[in-house]
């Protein structure tokens, strides 16, 4: 530096800031390639995003597959086959959900509630278990616990587990529990979270609907009515 301010005439103080203005304007052209640059290494190294991934991005709202990536953007397609564009570093900065270990996974979760109807919980009498018995080959070999006279909730619940875990297309070693929550205004939600074997979006929710759709037919055989509000 000092050598060129003899040379130019100019002072190194005056060099210094003319290199810093360059500086400036060069980071302000190339801004979004360096950051994009620098965002892309860290997306790679991280192992954080691939084409072909399905991601969710809540700050731009698009939901779809990874088709390309660049220096400069990342372009989705969305599952209503809109495209965004997104800058590589926002997804460094930001969030973003991947759901490619779901679709590497064993299975892809479910977890719904079924509302019950407060006022139709009550304890079972030995001629409702007998009942159950009877009229629900899944219950056939059911015995509550001894000294515990079990609600129509409590049998209900074990039926909802013998029933998942009979059907193939869950599976069995991922979680699947049945619980009851915290009761509400709308009634008291019985917590149904297992793992579909199959991951395909359009298979995925036939298998669920299918299962709920039963669920909700069996409800009346347990004395129970699923809540529905009313004015």
């Amino acid at each position: 530096i000092v050598i060129v301010a003899i040379i130019v005439d100019k002072s190194p103080a005056t060099l210094f800031a003319g290199l810093g203005a360059s500086a400036a304007i060069l980071m302000l052209v190339f801004k979004d390639s360096i950051l994009g640059f620098v965002a892309g290494i860290q997306l790679s190294a991280n192992d954080m995003i691939r084409p072909g991934d399905w991601v969710t991005i809540p700050s731009t709202n698009a939901n779809g597959i990874v088709e390309e990536i660049t220096l400069n953007t990342v372009k989705i397609q969305n599952f209503d086959n809109t495209i965004s564009t997104v800058p590589p570093y926002s997804l460094v900065n930001g969030s973003f959900q991947n759901w490619r270990g779901m679709t590497e996974s064993g299975g892809r979760r479910v977890m719904k509630s079924i509302f019950l109807d407060l006022t139709t919980l009550k304890f079972c009498t030995p001629e409702m278990l007998d009942t159950f018995r009877k009229e629900i080959p899944l219950l056939a070999d059911y015995q509550p616990e001894e000294g515990v006279i079990p609600t129509n909730s409590q049998v209900f619940r074990v039926y909802v587990e013998r029933y998942l875990c009979s059907l193939p297309v869950v599976n069995q070693d991922l979680d699947l529990i049945i619980s009851q929550k915290e009761a509400t205004e709308y009634g008291v939600p019985i917590q149904i979270y297992f793992f579909s074997r199959n991951k395909i979006w359009k298979e995925y929710e036939r298998i669920q609907s299918d299962i709920f759709d039963h669920f909700f037919a069996m409800i009346p055989k347990f004395e129970l009515k699923v809540y529905q509000y009313s004015d």
